[in-house]
């Protein structure tokens, strides 16, 4: 009977042996996974702000281009116009620049 107590007192004193040595492994591996992580967190938050300066910079860019097709073609319009009511007006300018030259405003 002895034999038998003392057989279960060392399986549990063993069992409580393989117990702390799993709660200080799971605990190492917990520690490691939070330090994984924290090192994930900042690479990501690196690469993050990498593509949000890169998309910042295209959508720039890209902005720049349609503003300045858009000038031109603006541009392009308004002297299309301009010389339009210029050719309108040499009629009118030639009557006040005859009527100046005669004298009968």
């Amino acid at each position: 009977m002895q034999e038998i107590l003392k057989s279960i007192n060392e399986a549990e004193q063993k069992a409580a042996e393989i117990k702390t040595a799993a709660q200080q492994k799971a605990a190492e591996i917990a520690g490691n996974a939070e330090e994984r992580s924290a090192e994930i967190a900042k690479l990501s938050e690196a690469e993050r702000k990498a593509y949000r300066e890169k998309a910042i910079k295209e959508a720039e860019e890209a902005a720049q281009k349609h503003y300045e097709e858009e000038i031109t073609v603006k541009r392009a319009e308004a002297a299309k116009y301009a010389a339009t009511c210029l050719k309108s007006t040499d009629n009118i300018v030639s009557e006040i620049v005859r009527r100046i030259v005669r004298g009968s405003c």
